[in-house]
This record gives C-alpha cells, structure tokens and sequence, in this order.
C-alpha cells in the first residue's frame, strides 16, 4: 500500500492511535480526502492571477463584464477603494459566493440519496462531477466557460457531506468525535499543502509566458488529483451503509425536493424531523442555527483579514500566506492532539467553549495595531477553528436516526454553505462602511447573543 505512504496520512494514522480498532475505511477515505481536497485548494491562490488572464481582450467577454461592473457598483455602495489588489478580493468573494450558494442547493439532496443508494456511489458521482469541473477548467479560454466549470463544481461538491456520513456510519457513537476530527486533520492540512501548489503555479504563470499556461496546468493538476481520488475508492473502499439501515426510498427524496432547498426548512430540519423524537429534533435545530450564526460571522471574518492586514500592517501575498499557515499547522495540530480526544458527553460544553474563544479572538483583533498582538488574536480564532464545525458535526450526527444520517450532514453542511455564501458580502459591506474595528465589535456580540440566547 505504498500510495498511501506519504508524510500527510502518516501524521493521520498515528493520531488515531488512541482509536480503538481503527479501520481500512478510514485510511482510504482520509486518503481519498486529502486528494480531494489538494485538487479543490490548489485554484485558492491562482483566483487574482485567473482574473487578469480573463481580463485580457482576446479572453474577456460578455459575462466578465458584467461581473467585473456588478463588482464594481459593489465597491462605490459600500466605499471601497478601487484598487487592482482589491478589486481582485471581491471578484473573488462573488465566485466564492456563488459556488457555495450553488453546494448549498445540492448537498442536503445528495446526501439523502446516499441513505438509499449508498455511501460509494453517491461519493463517486460528486467526484466525477469534480472531475468535470476541472476538465472544463482546463479547456476555459474564456470566463463564460471557467463559471461553468465553477457552477458544475459548486453542484456537485457533497463529498465533504459523504465523507462525514461515511465517518458516521463506521464510528460508534462514543468515538464519532475522533472521526470527525480526522476529517479536520485533512481539511487543516489540504488548506495548508493545496494553496502551496497554487503559489506554485502562481508564480510560473509570471514565468511561462503562454496564455494557456496558467489554467492548463493547475487545471491539470486537479484532474490528476481526482483521477488517483476515483482510482483509490474503486478499488479499494468498500460500501459502510448498512443495506438494512436503508429504509429511505429515491421516491421519498424526490418528493421531498423542495424541503432540501427551502431554508426554513432546512432550518428546521424538516427532511429528518420525523425520523427521530420530537427533543432531539429541536436539539438538532438549535445546533443549526449556532453553526450558520457562527459560520456567517467567521466566514466575514476570514474574508476581510486580507483587507484588513494590507491596511493595518501593510502585508503582501507572501505575509497573508504565512497568516494563514500558521493557523492552519495550529488547526491541524489541535485537531490531532485535542478534538479526538473529547468524549460524545462533552462535545456540547466543549463547542460552547470555542464558540465562546472567537468572541476574544474578534475583539484582539479589531484593536490590534500590533504584529504580536494581532498574531494573539489569530492564536484565539484558530482554536475556535479547529474545535467548533467537527464537534458541533458529531453532536448533530449523534443525534440523527442510523437511516437518515446522510441527509441529516447534508442538511447541516447545507446551513454552513448558506452562510459562507452569504457572510463574506454581509462583513465586507460593514468593514468599508464603518471600519474594522466597528465591523468586528459587531460581530464579536452577534456571537455573544448565539452562546447566550442560541
């Protein structure tokens, strides 16, 4: 099994020491995962320098247009300077936005199709629609077709939901943390190794001086990645949804279309509701609504510390990367040494705990006018991080019928997808209109109110 002998895995596999009978179905799925999710970061980086190759006349068409004066209206309502540096973090921010308002339509809905045909197939039908995206990236000599390729991937991006499910399924509930953050583990560490291919390909661009050069060979990249990604759970992941637990059927899930789409719905959790008792379904909603509230807030958060640094503190590309590479090996090295080791009865007091832990971290931050205390203010936000989405995943999966856990994740990652799509235009809009230390004292109390009246 030499391909899964890398450093990454590795550092994995010996942080489920303490996991009584660790599986081959974990060890496949991270892997898998950490494939997956190399592939999807790696464009994180390449986003400005993508927006200059579209910007370019034999390559700019009609929809560039609309987006680059759409962006643009954005930035004069809210103040915003324009700048070439800034007009490239919101042109961002609305691909961003749109891919995962896109997720937000589709994983509650592959999810429940994973309780009635499986966890394998269903996973593999969102990679192959991953590897269209990216065969579609690599042909897009215009921006037209890279949306297309960002719409189809946005639609089709539920292996997080699957994976999660799949963690669910194999995990008895007391240890169902430990397998959450596993999955933590890979996010943390696909964040941090991923965007590094980016920079890479980032700064060849610079290099190679042929137009197809910058999409070809990151789009490439991807396709490769998720190739070996199909290639590992073909041959050796195994299905782990029970065919007895299976009592969805596809008809009760395309009747029920609307309730996987509809937010109040989704907010309330009425896919599942009649599943399981009437506590654990309130539970279950209060849950949700902490983690869109917390997501809203933190994705605002994440979106304008770029903004907020180059100000402040004058960074470039290379120092917002450092940035993120420090809370990112942080993340991952809590993950591996704390959150597997929460017990299930503990999980709810533990994620009050780190919710409670962005509150200062908003705070450090919007005052700091330091690199010290501003790096204080980081340490605080990556705890919360790396504590809150795996817990607050098991509580919900905890509380989920065996039958209906895929929908259960699917919903909930739904809310999360809901908020990252919508959070980043919410704080933008209040940092250029009030400033950041306002835009954040705000957010550090709407937080506050979730802990207390959540």
């Amino acid at each position: 099994m030499l391909l899964f002998n890398y450093p990454s895995l590795r550092f994995i596999m010996s942080v489920t020491s303490g996991i009584q009978k660790p599986t081959r179905t974990t060890f496949i799925l991270i892997s898998a995962l950490l494939f997956d999710l190399f592939a999807f970061t790696c464009i994180l980086p390449l986003f400005p320098s993508i927006i200059d190759f579209y910007a370019k006349q034999q390559h700019r068409d009609q929809l560039y247009d609309i987006f680059e004066t759409t962006t643009k209206i954005f930035q004069d309502a809210i103040g915003a300077p324009h700048s070439k540096r800034f007009n490239s973090v919101f042109f961002g921010g609305i691909l961003g936005s749109l891919f995962s308002a896109l997720q937000f339509l589709s994983s509650p809905l592959l999810g429940a199709l994973s309780d009635v045909y499986g966890r394998k197939p269903l996973l593999l039908l969102s990679i192959f629609g991953s590897l269209l995206s990216y065969f579609i990236w690599s042909q897009a000599s215009t921006f037209s077709i890279f949306v297309l390729s960002r719409i189809i991937g946005g639609l089709s991006r539920a292996s997080i939901s699957i994976a999660t499910a799949i963690i669910s399924d194999i995990y008895p509930e007391e240890q169902i943390g430990k397998g959450m953050a596993l999955i933590g583990i890979a996010f943390s560490i696909g964040f941090i190794i991923g965007p590094m291919f980016g920079a890479y390909f980032s700064h060849s661009s610079r290099i190679f001086t042929t137009d197809d050069h910058l999409y070809n060979t990151a789009a490439n990249f991807a396709l490769l990645l998720t190739l070996i990604e199909i290639f590992v759970i073909l041959l050796f992941m195994s299905e782990t949804l029970n065919p007895l637990k299976r009592k969805a059927t596809v008809t009760d899930v395309w009747n029920n279309c609307a309730v996987y789409v509809k937010p109040s719905a989704l907010f309330r959790f009425c896919a599942v509701s009649n599943t399981i008792a009437k506590r654990e379904v309130l539970i279950m909603r209060a849950y949700g609504r902490a983690y869109f509230i917390y997501l809203f807030i933190y994705s605002g958060l994440e979106f304008t510390l770029t903004f907020l640094t180059h100000m402040r503190f004058h960074y470039d590309s290379m120092q917002q990367g450092k940035m993120y590479l420090f809370t990112g090996i942080l993340m991952m090295l809590l993950q591996g040494g704390l959150v597997r080791r929460i017990p299930a009865e503990k999980l709810h007091q533990i994620v009050l705990f780190a919710i409670a832990f962005i509150i200062p971290a908003f705070i450090t931050i919007a005052f700091a006018e330091t690199q010290i205390v501003f790096y204080g203010g980081l340490t605080l936000y990556a705890v919360a991080s790396a504590i809150v989405v795996p817990c607050l995943t098991s509580c919900v999966s905890n509380l989920a019928s065996a039958h209906s856990k895929g929908a259960t994740i699917g919903v909930f990652r739904c809310l999360g997808a809901l908020a990252r799509a919508l959070g980043p235009l919410f704080a933008s809009t209040l940092f250029w209109l009030i400033g950041p230390t306002i835009c954040y004292t705000i957010g550090w109390n709407c937080v506050d109110c979730t802990i207390r009246y959540g």
